[in-house]
């Protein structure tokens, strides 16, 4: 951000002026009621300290110790406390870029203004006067309305500059960073009640006693961030095992990942649902990891036991991931992405909507990349094409609305396709089949294999039994 585009700047400069006019008010008003400038003096080295309290939730997203003590100022103080609370973090900001030292800091300063204002318009009283009025169950709208307020203008200012600056588009920013931590930062909010509360009993040490929850918080929320990194360096090793077996995976299954989650954001799936076919859609192909490389490599067309091989590899992508407990539905969706809707796809024959959701999805987003990727004895197609090639099979291959689900989405967001110079290299270098199985236009309906299909229908049931038992344990139930 040192070198900010022109919207960028004047986005920081609307916003530093806001931040700069609420610190003015903010200092008038704390120069007429020095009860606020205690607040203000225990508040703020503690503030300064949560710095080091930060928690990684994502790759994208970190979770700020400093929201809880930002809203417990206001409780405690007023909107002023907190605008002057938010901007003591400058002292121990360690970031070279100006541009970044003046947006985190008015960021925190908006932060407190904007919840302290709907706290005091909604009638909220300051927590220091709960030992004499109690506290009354009235407080509670105003408080979440206020901590909904401060996530809120959080949002909206990492929206802004990342759109001007980054130029990310507000839906993604929102989908990959926003969503996912809004739980988090409300419950996080939440401690901010517990400090004002203590503040009101004990004075600001028994106020400073948060910082022990936020402790153990933080270590929580870094075991979890932890675990989703190894979750995601497990399938970054399965799918580099694949590429480096099958040259044409390279890229495909990130590229058919995304086009699934393209269509299932169409089609208002819930995040939790779009996050495993997310993992779906990366590992269909690793069974290809149990198919001969010799088969995978073949220059010529593939012979009725090659082909076998080649059926058996979602079968065997079912089961290399079964010890993955995250995955859970996804399995669904691996086993089943060579369906048709005629029943004439593999590994067992399903038709219609016996195919599970996630199948359905991939098998569109697979025969696309397929169709749109540059081969040693074909272009790629273009993405119209590609999509009218998708449109004719609806109804016999492919599910028509995941088939319009996917048109929908790339009229909203153009896909880039494989560089054509990129693939035909290696394609040339490493050979390429000249039966590409995910293609439609050279893909001929096949009959299930019997022993493959009755190895598959083992697999899903015992994929149903586990999906059940972690659903009743999720529940609370008992097996």
């Amino acid at each position: 951000m040192q070198q900010l585009r022109p919207a960028a700047k004047v986005y920081l400069a609307v916003v530093t002026v806001g931040a700069f006019a609420a610190l003015g008010a903010a200092a008038i008003e704390m120069l007429n009621d020095p009860e606020h400038l205690r607040v203000l003096l225990v508040l703020a080295p503690i503030f300064v300290l949560s710095i080091f309290l930060k928690s990684r939730m994502t790759q994208q997203v970190d979770l700020s110790a400093n929201v809880p003590i930002l809203i417990a100022a206001y409780l405690i103080g007023g909107w002023s406390v907190a605008c002057l609370v938010g901007v003591s973090a400058v002292v121990l900001d360690r970031h070279k870029a100006w541009s970044r030292v003046l947006f985190n800091n008015a960021q925190w300063v908006l932060m407190g203004l904007a919840g302290g204002l709907i706290y005091d318009v909604m009638g909220g009283t300051p927590m220091q006067t709960l030992p004499q009025s109690g506290f009354s169950p009235s407080l509670l709208g105003p408080i979440v309305v206020s901590i909904v307020a401060v996530i809120a203008v959080n949002a909206a200012l990492m929206l802004g500059i990342l759109a001007f600056q980054e130029q990310i588009k507000p839906a993604t920013i929102w989908r990959n960073m926003v969503v996912t931590s809004v739980g988090p930062y409300f419950a996080y909010g939440l401690l901010g009640l517990l400090m004002a509360v203590l503040w009101s009993i004990g004075g600001g040490f028994a106020a400073a006693l948060v910082l022990l929850p936020l402790l153990v918080a933080r270590r929580a929320f870094n075991q979890y961030a932890e675990q989703r990194e190894a979750y995601e360096s497990t399938i970054r090793a399965l799918v580099q095992a694949v590429e480096t077996k099958d040259h044409y995976t390279r890229g495909h299954s990130e590229r058919v990942s995304r086009a699934s989650v393209l269509i299932a954001q169409i089609l208002r799936m819930r995040d939790d649902r779009v996050e495993a076919l997310r993992y779906a859609g990366i590992l269909h192909d690793v069974g290809k990891l149990g198919v001969p490389t010799r088969v995978l490599q073949k220059t010529g067309p593939l012979d009725d036991e090659e082909f076998d091989a080649i059926k058996r590899h979602p079968w065997n992508g079912t089961e290399m991931v079964r010890g993955i407990a995250f995955l859970e539905e996804a399995y669904n969706g691996i086993m089943h992405h060579h369906e048709r809707l005629d029943g004439r796809g593999y590994p067992m024959g399903l038709a219609g909507r016996d195919i599970p959701e996630f199948a359905r999805i991939i098998a569109v987003a697979d025969a696309f990349d397929s169709m749109t990727s540059t081969r040693s004895y074909r272009g790629a197609r273009k993405v119209p094409e590609a999509l009218n090639e998708l449109e004719k099979c609806a109804g016999t291959q492919f599910d028509p609305a995941m088939v319009a689900a996917l048109i929908e989405a790339l009229q909203r967001e153009p896909w880039t396709a494989v560089a054509p110079a990129d693939q035909r290299q290696i394609d040339i270098e490493l050979g390429s089949p000249t039966f590409d199985h995910d293609d439609p236009t050279a893909n001929q309906p096949t009959e299930p294999d019997p022993q493959i299909a009755a190895q598959a229908e083992i697999a899903e049931r015992r994929n149903e039994r586990q999906l059940h038992r972690r659903q009743i344990t999720r529940r609370g139930g008992w097996l």
